[in-house]
């Protein structure tokens, strides 16, 4: 029989008391989380189609009957709303239910339609004075940079994974195999040890193709004295992971060995930097700095890094402009700068970094010396 979760587990409570500390300060007395990431945060329920309302004392769950078993055994201490019809329909209902007066909702991640719904069926219900929807920018996402233990834990899972998987992988690289081909034997591999997925698709880039960051793999065969990169993570548990390694095959280019070196010794600089206090900005430029000396600055367009949870991209987000903030004890982050030549190739070098009290951890442990990402 399977196990119904009766009531929330230790560290739920801990964050309910956090958001609703949050909605204290903002004058809320309702709280929509129309974001899986934020439900599951709060709940452990991880079922798509479905909004919760927090209120003062209590979680109400507007799901369908898909979900209703899940419920129960994710989440069984949930008031659960079974809706036949509409999402708004039964959403107001369920907000007029709670009597709650004002209701915060994140303005970037439900969609106008949503919204104008809701207040639509709401105000024909009960009138245009009965509930006020407030919109929010981050809230939920800005508690969530900080990780608790539970959730260090799982990234850390997460990450050992996705390790695994990839030392299986490389160990199977031939010549004439497709990126395809690569992409799919890393997904298997990360399934079979335990991920429900990879955290976002995997990127295989042969060739000239490792200069397209964000590189979707297709055709393209491995070929020698090439480089290969992959950008991978697992998904375990609701948590992601995130690594890049670039390796080299047969003879190397003598430019794409420069930028391999540069590229490790800026990435290696920013970890080094890394403790709380810092900001996210400052930590961007000591990795960009050493690009820029080397000549590449042109070729180093993206961010350093950003926060990895039950997202892939969370905050806080390491830039050169936009969003400086210090970093904090139990922040996940990567250090990912990369250089990028177009018709050559380029190089990225990932690794996810745990903010401590003292300084960072590395939980990623891969080799990405050059000499071990080299296969002959």
């Amino acid at each position: 029989m399977t196990n119904v979760a009766s009531k929330p587990k230790a560290y739920l409570k801990v964050r309910q008391k956090t958001v609703r500390a949050a909605m204290n300060k903002l004058n809320l007395d309702g709280l929509l989380l129309t974001l899986s990431a934020d439900l599951a945060y709060l709940t452990n329920f991880t079922g798509e189609d479905s909004i919760g309302l927090v209120t003062a004392d209590d979680i109400r769950l507007v799901t369908d009957f898909r979900y209703k078993e899940q419920a129960e055994i994710e989440a069984g201490w949930l008031r659960v709303v079974l809706r036949e019809g509409k999402m708004d329909t039964a959403l107001a209902q369920t907000i007029l239910g709670a009597k709650v007066k004002r209701v915060g909702f994140e303005a970037n991640r439900a969609t106008f339609g949503q919204i104008h719904a809701l207040d639509a069926e709401i105000k024909k219900k009960a009138g245009k004075e009965a509930v006020e929807l407030v919109p929010l920018e981050d809230v939920l996402v800005n508690i969530r940079k900080v990780k608790d233990d539970q959730e260090i834990g799982l990234i850390r899972k997460s990450a050992a994974i996705a390790e695994e998987a990839f030392t299986a992988v490389r160990e199977a690289i031939e010549v004439g195999q497709s990126e395809n081909y690569l992409a799919g034997l890393l997904v298997l591999e990360l399934r079979s040890r335990g991920a429900s997925d990879a955290s976002f698709p995997v990127i295989v880039g042969a060739g000239a193709n490792s200069s397209l960051p964000h590189y979707r793999p297709g055709d393209a065969l491995v070929h020698n004295d090439q480089p290969l990169l992959f950008d991978w993570g697992a998904l375990y548990e609701g948590y992601c992971s995130d690594i890049t390694r670039t390796l080299m095959l047969g003879r190397v280019d003598a430019k794409i060995k420069q930028i391999y070196k540069i590229v490790l010794e800026a990435q290696q600089a920013a970890i080094a930097f890394l403790r709380p206090g810092v900001t996210t900005q400052q930590t961007d430029r000591v990795a960009r700095d050493l690009i820029d000396k080397a000549g590449y600055k042109a070729q180093f367009g993206h961010g350093l890094g950003h926060g990895i949870g039950r997202e892939i991209h969370e905050l806080p987000t390491m830039r050169r402009i936009g969003g400086d903030e210090e970093l904090q004890p139990g922040m996940i982050v990567t250090v990912e700068p990369g250089i990028y030549l177009p018709g050559e190739g380029g190089v990225r070098i990932e690794d996810d970094v745990l903010i401590t009290h003292s300084g960072c951890e590395v939980l990623t442990t891969l080799d990405k010396t050059f000499e071990g990402c080299h296969i002959e």
